[in-house]
């Protein structure tokens, strides 16, 4: 009897470890990664939703809370008839705690005004809960199937903090795969596996406008034979090898410049990404062969600020680099080079003069190189066969050649 104790619980064990990965899987998958100031809420609300759905399990069916009390040592003293008020009042009190932690992890001046309102806004914690509830169940059983493919193929994920609005999230993806074609990867647009659209599909079913900052609802795949793009709310992934994730993600890097989405996650970090495009797009409609002095003292002042900022590391070098594209678009209009600053790929019309004169250039060169080289072969020929007409008076001379 011991010995089969054991091997139940070595079972149970392993299947905990299985669901805890699976768990994890479809969160990651679900929201992808989250800003840092989000995760504990995030994981929050995931835990609260599924100890929610068991303890409800646990009040409607008793013979479930018996089974999972099997698992759990708990002291003589207590009565078993708390055990059933436990799960009551776990299934009554959870999706309020679910609903002021989804308030809190709002931005204060997102959340809603006045008592009424926030009081709504917790209400609102019990069809979230449940939606989410159902969500994760199901996710957590898709998330093993779509990972099963990356698996297969070796490739891992990298990730791009971004921050986009749920009314811009089509453009943004239409920025992406922009940016990824002028690096040379060209992409087809796909809906997300319906793995993936139906779970999510049911969370804003029941939570609404709650989690339109966590899940997009027409989730988007920018795929291509050696990598594959998804953009969540507040993640960009990149999936493929190593090698091909890393040139994916360097091409985003370099051509994704000033979109509609934030390449910066924390409010701080967001405020000056608006001062440095608002520069920028001033700098590009008033330029006009010049540098307008107000540009220069404003992108100043914002490396001042950027310099005495108190930021995480990544998103420093995100706003130090987005800084540097300004300062070198400024740069080319001081130096003539172009009229009005560029994005990175863009070349002005100078610039298509130019490469057109050399182009022309060295079209020229090779026409004048082809003469020359045909009348030098012309040249040898006839050396040669001048030298085979001399032969036999030069063996007579030298005996160089027997007849």
């Amino acid at each position: 009897m011991v010995a089969i104790q054991a091997l139940i619980g070595m079972i149970f064990r392993s299947a905990g470890k299985i669901l805890n990965t699976a768990f994890g899987w479809a969160t990651s998958m679900l929201f992808g990664k989250v800003p840092e100031n989000r995760q504990i809420y995030v994981s929050v609300i995931a835990f609260g939703s599924v100890i929610w759905i068991v303890a409800l399990l646990g009040v409607i069916f008793p013979a479930v809370a018996s089974f999972l009390l099997a698992f759990v040592t708990l002291p003589p003293w207590v009565p078993k008839s708390w055990i059933r008020l436990a799960f009551l009042a776990a299934a009554i009190l959870l999706p309020v705690v679910v609903g002021v932690v989804s308030l809190l992890m709002l931005d204060p001046e997102d959340r809603p005004a006045g008592i009424g309102g926030k009081a709504k806004a917790v209400l609102k914690g019990y069809p979230y809960t449940l939606g989410l509830a159902l969500t994760l169940i199901m996710m957590t059983v898709f998330a093993p199937i779509l990972k099963v493919r990356t698996l297969i193929k070796r490739w891992t994920d990298q990730h791009v903090p971004v921050v986009v609005e749920a009314n811009d999230y089509l453009d943004v993806v239409g920025d992406v795969q922009q940016a990824l074609a002028r690096g040379g990867l060209r992409t087809e647009r796909r809906q997300a596996s319906w793995m993936m659209r139906f779970p999510t599909r049911v969370l804003t079913l029941f939570a609404g406008g709650a989690v339109e900052h966590l899940v997009a609802d027409r989730l988007t795949v920018l795929a291509a034979p050696t990598v594959e793009v998804t953009l969540h709310p507040s993640d960009l992934i990149i999936s493929g090898k190593n090698l091909d994730a890393s040139h994916a993600h360097a091409v985003i890097t370099e051509q994704l410049t000033f979109t509609k989405a934030y390449m910066t996650w924390s409010k701080d970090a967001n405020k000056l990404e608006d001062r440095l495009r608002a520069v920028w797009q001033q700098a590009r409609a008033t330029s006009n062969g010049t540098v307008p002095a107000d540009v220069m003292g404003r992108l100043e002042r914002i490396g001042e600020d950027l310099h005495k900022a108190a930021l995480p590391y990544e998103e420093w070098e995100t706003l130090f680099r987005e800084k540097l594209v300004v300062e070198r678009a400024l740069l080319r209009v001081a130096a003539g080079i172009t009229d009005r600053p560029r994005e990175p790929t863009e070349a002005s019309p100078r610039e298509l003069q130019r490469e057109t004169v050399a182009r022309g250039s060295g079209e020229r060169s090779l026409l004048a190189i082809v003469p020359l080289a045909m009348a030098a072969l012309a040249g040898a020929a006839l050396a040669a066969r001048a030298l085979v007409d001399e032969r036999p008076r030069l063996a007579e001379h030298t005996g160089l050649w027997n007849s």
